[in-house]
């Protein structure tokens, strides 16, 4: 798979287009360019599908997970789909957390792994940092509903 940036309002008129059947942009793409289905999705390496997966650390979080955290004051949510980091407040997608912490804080320089958090099925928050040091506490993490 390759990457493009687009615009929101492109992001946009690409799910406008959409049609029962189309689960994601490159399907709906595919069906407006008249091109055949794409092969069926392989899994990342080690088995693992869906979500976002962090190679370098080895930290899987499934898919719908949400994070959060708290920048000057204001909340922002991201959810993990189909290999990305989902933004529901602006409609964009980033492809690394550093890419979603940018978004967030322009021009500064962070360890995304130790500001964005989870909130596990006891309604306890962590930092994210925890799943990348312990790749089996994903499994306690919520996902959306």
């Amino acid at each position: 798979m390759k990457t493009i940036t687009v615009s929101s309002d492109v992001f946009a008129a690409i799910w406008k287009a959409h049609k029962e059947g189309d689960e994601t942009e490159d399907a709906i793409l595919r069906r407006v360019f008249k091109l055949p289905p794409a092969p069926a999705a392989v899994a990342h390496s080690g088995g693992r599908m869906g979500g976002f997966y962090d190679e370098r650390s080895g930290a899987h979080f499934p898919e719908g997970m949400r994070i959060f955290r708290v920048y000057k004051g204001r909340k922002y949510e991201a959810i993990a789909e189909r290999d990305r980091w989902f933004v529901p407040s602006t409609g964009k997608s980033y492809h690394s957390l550093n890419k979603l912490s940018q978004s967030v804080n322009p021009g500064g320089t962070e360890n995304a792994w130790l500001n964005w958090r989870y909130t596990d099925e006891e309604g306890k928050d962590h930092f994210i940092d925890e799943i990348r040091k312990d790749p089996t506490r994903n499994i306690l993490s919520r996902r959306a509903e």
